[in-house]
């Protein structure tokens, strides 16, 4: 590949980084006079960035950064922190809460355990590269998640369910709505008033059939992009 657009590619890709999403580039014309390359390099190099997702195009208007969505392959069971290492971003997570809660009717009917049951009740905020993308609600039979910590609630708990209890998550059943969010859920995820959600309910099972999470999950859907494979 041509030596020059990979520089020039990069350059203008570190310049993206600086900006914020939806921020119009410079002219082609001015990228030239700042880089020094020729006009098709550049062009060559903004078509790259824009089957890359980085930036987008308006016609008659220029390019733009665009607001690159954490995109979730629903074909495969990962943890947010796989999704976003995937990706090339950093995850973070905030706890807001973490408790030990009877099983209501609803929890006890995913995970297979008796109303009143003991289960281990998580809120949490994920992040992409600091920005709050999804609102979570947890819940997890106690046998599976035995000794974790707070640390481990902000990093990865299917990490810590398979390296140190030696549990193998294996499949989910999910659904999927758009709904309004409440005030707390909005508030939290930087979402103005009546702006819609993405809502997964999941529950996840073992390799030997038990169900040990039942998680409710609000996502931005500015922010977040639900990918499922087909086949016929």
């Amino acid at each position: 590949m041509d030596k020059k657009f990979l520089e020039v590619k990069v350059r203008i890709r570190d310049e993206i980084c600086k900006l914020a999403p939806n921020t119009k580039l410079p002219s082609e014309r001015d990228l030239i006079e700042k880089f020094g390359y020729s006009r098709p390099t550049i062009q060559k190099a903004l078509t790259e960035l824009e089957k890359e997702g980085v930036i987008y195009r308006i016609a008659r208007q220029g390019s733009f950064v665009a607001d690159r969505r954490l995109r979730k392959s629903l074909n495969r069971l990962q943890s947010f922190k796989e999704d976003m290492l995937a990706g090339g971003d950093t995850p973070t997570t905030r706890l807001l809460s973490f408790e030990k809660v009877e099983a209501d009717e609803a929890v006890a009917d995913h995970l297979n355990v008796a109303i009143g049951d003991p289960v281990y009740r998580i809120v949490r905020v994920r992040c992409k590269n600091g920005d709050p993308i999804i609102y979570d609600i947890n819940h997890f039979c106690p046998f599976c998640i035995k000794g974790i910590g707070c640390e481990t609630l902000v990093e990865s708990i299917y990490d810590y369910i398979e390296q140190t209890n030696g549990f193998h998550p294996s499949m989910a059943e999910e659904t999927i709505d758009a709904i309004l969010p409440d005030e707390e859920i909005a508030r939290q995820l930087g979402l103005p008033p009546n702006a819609p959600v993405i809502k997964i309910e999941m529950t996840a099972y073992l390799s030997d059939g038990r169900a040990f999470e039942y998680t409710i999950s609000y996502k931005n859907p500015k922010k977040y992009c639900l990918e499922i494979r087909s086949y016929r």
